[in-house]
């Protein structure tokens, strides 16, 4: 049976999607410095989280920082 009314979780994505390419955008005028702190913060926030046993959220955040230097390296 199909849903009449968009999922919850679609909805969530298509957020996601404008909040990192509203991120990437804030990021291409910083200073290469400064993205890296950046990066450097979250890989140490994945790391903590596998420490913590969080797996789930460390891997979001592998995922993020993955995806964040791939959109930077083709905006350029």
């Amino acid at each position: 049976m199909l849903l009449a009314h968009p999922s919850p979780f679609a909805a969530l994505v298509r957020r996601r999607e404008r909040e990192r390419a509203k991120l990437v955008e804030e990021l291409r005028s910083k200073p290469q410095q400064d993205i890296a702190r950046f990066i450097a913060a979250l890989e140490e926030e994945m790391h903590q989280a596998a420490a913590d046993l969080q797996f789930e959220a460390a891997a979001r955040l592998r995922d993020e920082v993955k995806e964040l230097r791939r959109e930077l390296r083709d905006a350029k």
